[in-house]
């Protein structure tokens, strides 16, 4: 299933285009020809080089025409470039700590992106939820455990030197931090699940603010460099997970107005900061790849690059890159993964498809490309193989070693897995897991509605890689066949399978005068108040109609609780879209029973435009009587009166 290639189909550059590229490198490292000897005196470094939210189709190497990515096209010349790899799951924590277990996503109930928040206090799915609720999804985990004995650990066991660069998004306490993982060093890693901003003050803890403008991808790459440059006597292990291209979507100025000038010649990709962005990416690869070549450590590397889901398809963005939020109606949308359908946080193959590269001198042939299907659990059993260890007695890991495929052999595994409990609105993706079979891909959604009415979807993806034609009707005998492994699958690794809700009434109410639930709630109305029912540790309503008032605000509540805990209160306006800390306050209701006023003074720095209430962190019946609005100067802009 592997092949050599003079040019890579899907749109890479030509010998004498690479040449030139490849210029500042020495050549004999980067020339196609037949695999060169590793150095047999130690054991290989490794570089694992993990690039967030870039898609399948987010590079020359993979066919895009926009985008501009000279260093990947280097790296692609001297691996194995995988047609079909897989992130273990559609949204970052859930994938990454998959990379850092060798488990699958179910397997560790680490199936979202919640490593920015608390865990949840009663993770799993809830025997019951709120009315408007006909199917319960599980409270997943967002800390990667500490007993969990991670990649770095095995290989700082192994005597390897090992350093975090960037994201890691797998614990909001610092105690599940990389330091406490297995890793030497730290540099940029913690709770984010993007940087605060992309130019210094970057306001992350880990990562002391350089000069002002200076770009976190440059700097996080002066870092690892600074580490190589210490370690180069080996063996190292470097994780450079670089936060690119996450949102927030800021690039440099001369790369988006080099990008506006430029069309896609098939017009799909036309973003100019996202240009900017995977610009920037790229040159914080080819810098490592020189660091690693000026050293004479190029023949004792090994390279992995890939990406923790697809291309993000939801998002808005302006000109400048200023966010607009979740499917709003303005702005460019940051990537298209065309062909595939979809994109980040659905199973779909625009969600989990990623760009995969090994670069192994020695061993993997240049100018590769394969086609036999891998996924993220399968990088720790090949790292520990290519490095000649083994797992430890006992322990479970769910992906296999790839090096067969490295070495152009056959991978003796009968499908890969998927499985997204999650319902995302905003993609829109609904819960749901999947198995790929040989050119077969089956997903079974667990909530059908007027977006999926299917409740199994099947496609040959050798003739549908879009997934326009859902075969499943056609072939029930394969739906069942596939339908058993999957669920034998989930039966085996302990997933929180998605179930009906006992309290489920059609005719519940989702809205009070534009106010909806979210997270574990759900509402009602009686006797003149909305009720919040929290079935979790996370009820929250929000409003997004709301007055286009700006400056200093004030919303009083009349509010009574049985519940327990601190609450919150946030809103977002149009330069800041999305409900997050620097719009937050905290509010403290009794939960005693009794009514009570609450006033909450807080400043809008534009246009005012969604207000969210989170009353409770806890179970329990907490019930508003009325919200109001007022401006800067006490006139009441608006009143939600829910005695109707």
């Amino acid at each position: 299933m592997t092949q050599r290639i003079q040019a890579n189909p899907a749109g890479g550059i030509g010998r004498r285009a690479f040449l030139k590229t490849a210029a500042g490198l020495t050549g004999a490292a980067l020339l196609p020809g037949p695999a060169r000897a590793a150095r047999p005196d130690r054991r290989p470094n490794i570089v694992f080089f993990l690039v967030d939210d870039m898609g399948w189709m987010d590079s020359t190497v993979y066919g895009s025409k926009y985008y501009e990515t000279p260093n990947l096209e280097r790296l692609a010349k001297i691996s194995m470039r995988f047609t079909d790899a897989y992130s273990a799951a559609p949204l970052c924590s859930a994938t990454r700590a998959s990379l850092m277990t060798g488990k699958y996503p179910g397997r560790l109930h680490i199936t979202g992106a919640g490593g920015h928040v608390p865990d949840p206090p009663n993770p799993g799915v809830p025997e019951s939820g709120p009315a408007y609720q006909d199917v319960l999804g599980p409270r997943g985990k967002g800390a990667l455990p500490l007993k969990e004995y991670t990649i770095a650990e095995a290989l700082k066991d192994a005597g390897y030197r090992t350093c975090f660069v960037g994201k890691w998004h797998l614990g909001h306490d610092e105690k599940y931090w990389p330091e406490h993982q297995g890793f030497d060093i730290n540099i940029g890693g913690g709770r984010w699940p993007g940087p605060p901003s992309y130019f210094s003050p970057y306001h992350i803890s880990k990562l002391p603010d350089g000069p002002e403008g200076e770009y976190i991808a440059d700097r996080l790459t002066d870092e690892a460099l600074k580490f190589i440059d210490d370690a180069k006597d080996g063996p190292f292990f470097l994780n450079f997970w670089q936060y690119a291209v996450h949102a927030p979507y800021q690039g440099k100025i001369k790369y988006r107005e080099h990008f506006e000038k430029k069309k896609d010649p098939r017009s799909a990709q036309h973003n100019a900061v996202m240009g900017a962005m995977l610009k920037s990416m790229d040159e914080s690869l080819g810098r490592v790849l020189d660091k690693l070549e000026a050293e004479g450590l190029m023949d004792n590397t090994i390279i992995i690059f890939t990406s923790d889901n697809g291309g993000n398809m939801y998002d808005r963005t302006a000109r400048d890159g200023t966010q607009l939020g979740a499917g709003g109606p303005e702005g460019r949308k940051p990537t298209n993964n065309a062909p595939l359908r979809s994109g980040k946080a659905s199973v779909y193959e625009g969600g989990i498809r990623v760009p995969a590269m090994v670069y192994w001198p020695g061993v993997v042939e240049q100018e590769a490309v394969s086609h036999q299907v891998i996924t993220s659990p399968d990088y720790y059993p090949t790292i520990l193989e290519m490095i000649g260890r083994k797992p430890k007695p006992g322990q479970i890991i769910d992906g296999i070693s790839i090096v067969p495929a490295l070495r152009g052999k056959r991978l003796g595994r009968e499908a890969v897995y998927g499985h997204f409990p999650h319902n995302i609105p905003v993609v829109p993706c609904e819960m749901a897991s999947w198995i790929r079979k040989g050119d077969w891909k089956l997903i079974h959604f667990y909530k059908l509605d007027e977006n999926f009415p299917n409740e199994y979807e099947l496609y040959n993806l050798k003739y549908d890689i879009g997934e326009i034609n859902n075969l499943a009707d056609r072939e029930p005998r394969r739906v069942r066949e596939m339908l058993r492994m999957l669920n034998a699958h989930l039966r085996e690794t302990g997933a929180d399978v998605p179930k009906k809700n006992p309290n489920y009434d059609p005719d519940a109410i989702t809205d009070a005068q534009g106010w909806k639930p979210n997270g574990t709630c759900g509402i009602g109305m009686k006797k003149g108040a909305m009720q919040i029912l929290s079935t979790g540790g996370d009820p929250y309503v929000t409003n997004g109609n709301v007055p286009a008032a700006a400056g200093r605000l004030k919303a009083v509540m009349r509010i009574r609780s049985e519940s327990s805990g601190g609450g919150n209160f946030f809103w977002t306006t149009g330069k800041a879209p999305n409900f997050g800390p620097h719009q937050r306050l905290d509010i403290f209701p009794r939960h005693n029973g009794e009514w009570q006023e609450i006033t909450v003074p807080f400043t809008a720095n534009s246009t005012l435009k969604a207000l969210r209430i989170d009353p409770s962190t806890a179970p329990g019946l907490s019930e508003i009587d009325w919200i109001k609005l007022f401006g800067e100067d006490g006139t009441l802009l608006k009143t939600w009166d829910f005695d109707g």
